[in-house]
């Protein structure tokens, strides 16, 4: 082989050779171009359908209001319980929680206590929880390497079911938001991420948030009064302290969206703004009553079309499946909800072919007296409510009915409009002993479920169709009434 053969295969060798370093570095340039996919669930506590885009009048939520319109909102979500721990848990199992065994409020760790807290060697567990076959979300991001985090309040049971990679108790304050999300940012570093955004307004008591933050207070004059309370002097005076926190919530919110857009991750993240479950006022939080579990709902992520509004029925149990659907990660058979990611993308006949919508209580607290069994199913409209111990009297829980400690003063206000607004008072009368089996209401044309139309005969047609819709939906979720 002569010297200029020799000199062209080098030559071709070194070419070959530098053409597959640029390659390579390409490839590596790619892989670090490409951004992993993240989740951040931004969870308000007893935050009903109160939101200005959603029609509420007196107050603004800018914040929602905004990211509803670059993604998706829905008009009919519902939480699948109107109490916290179960509500959490069922979000977080994607099942209803009769069925995940963790059917009412639970004692659970302080997110400022150590690790042994939130172990298996915990010394303070509560006996009701998760069973331990289900996998839980957060069990299933951290077996597929994802950061995770939460904020403001644990509230689940057991523990060591829902590992988080790091804590930190900021609830209600909206400047500190965006500081505690931009260091779980940095600490998740190359890794995908999963924030449960916790915030704790409007969650009485609305004293402490209020005197804190005094510039979310609305004109008393100009909120709206719901129709099942009366409209007082000294119940405006609550409410107001109520919408207030609703403000304060969505500028919570608002300060971890700014965060996640500063930080040059939000087009890579699948948002979901919602609440736990509706206000925290009787005849709503931790009743049967849709003004407990209708709450709002926004979605914004890659790939998803903004402007959209969606009437879909969608369930806090479709939330789980949503994300692991979302990650291409497998949903357990366990998982009783659907995802959402085909009317993310515009196929609303994709909803999944859902007629109705089903939701439940069981109790609120571990005292027997505030246990009060009872089975929802919704069509869009009409609201069948199947209360399995009517005779029961129910103690309704302390926040609902006390002053000290919860700054509660609705339920001292309906006491004193008995004369003035005796239907109000009754309504309340009536929720703690006296409710029938069965109540039905027309939600198109009695929103505030005034009258029950169970023992009407223009109804008997519908109230036997949404029976037997949920004598079949419990079959086949393989529930019990019980």
């Amino acid at each position: 082989m002569n010297s200029i053969s020799i000199r062209f295969i080098a030559f071709v060798a070194f070419t070959i050779l530098m053409l597959n370093c640029k390659t390579s570095k390409e490839i590596n340039e790619n892989k670090k171009a490409k951004k992993p996919l993240n989740v951040v669930l931004i969870l308000m506590d007893d935050q009903g359908y109160d939101t200005s885009i959603d029609g509420m009048k007196g107050i603004e939520t800018p914040n929602f209001d905004t990211f509803s319109k670059e993604g998706i909102r829905f008009t009919k979500a519902y939480s699948s319980v109107p109490s916290c721990s179960p509500s959490r848990s069922s979000i977080f199992t994607g099942m209803f929680p009769h069925s995940n065994g963790h059917w009412r409020n639970t004692i659970t760790p302080n997110l400022t206590d150590g690790d042994e807290a939130f172990g298996r060697n915990a010394k303070r567990v509560d006996k009701v929880g998760i069973h331990e076959y289900i996998k839980t979300l957060p069990e299933i991001l951290k077996e597929n390497g994802f950061f995770t985090a939460i904020t403001q309040k644990f509230h689940m049971s057991p523990p060591w079911k829902f590992p988080y990679s790091q804590r930190d108790p900021v609830h209600n304050d909206p400047e500190k938001y965006k500081n505690v999300i931009s260091e779980f940012i940095d600490a998740a570093g190359d890794k995908p991420f999963f924030f449960q955004a916790n915030i704790s307004p409007p969650h009485r008591n609305f004293d402490a948030h209020m005197k804190k933050f005094p510039e979310y207070m609305p004109d008393v004059n100009k909120i709206v009064v719901p129709d099942f309370l009366p409209d007082t002097p000294l119940m405006r005076e609550d409410l107001s302290k109520y919408y207030g926190c609703v403000q304060l919530a969505d500028a919570c919110a608002g300060a971890i969206i700014e965060t996640l857009k500063r930080k040059g991750v939000f087009k890579n993240t699948l948002i979901i703004f919602t609440s736990d479950q509706g206000q925290p006022y009787h005849r709503a939080k931790a009743s049967a009553y849709a003004e407990g579990l209708h709450v709002p709902y926004a979605v914004v992520g890659p790939n998803i079309t903004d402007g959209q509004v969606s009437e879909a029925l969608i369930s806090h149990v479709d939330i789980m499946p949503t994300v692991l659907n979302f990650l291409n990660l497998p949903i357990p058979e366990t998982v009783q909800g659907k995802s959402l990611l085909p009317i993310f993308k515009g196929k609303q006949k994709d909803v999944t072919d859902r007629k109705y919508i089903f939701a439940e209580h069981n109790s609120h607290g571990p005292d027997p007296r505030e246990h009060y069994p009872s089975r929802i199913v919704f069509d869009g409209r009409f609201y069948l409510i199947h209360n399995l111990m009517p005779n029961k009297s129910y103690l309704l829980p302390a926040d609902l009915r006390a002053y000290k400690g919860w700054s509660n003063r609705s339920y001292e206000a309906t006491k004193k409009a008995k004369e003035t607004h005796p239907m109000q008072y009754e309504l309340l009368k009536k929720l703690e002993k006296g409710r029938p089996a069965l109540e039905l209401y027309d939600m198109d044309n009695d929103p505030y479920q005034l009258v029950n139309l169970s023992g009407n005969s223009e109804f008997k047609l519908k109230k036997v169709e949404l029976k037997k819709a949920l004598s079949e939906i419990l079959l086949k979720l393989k529930l019990d009434y019980m």
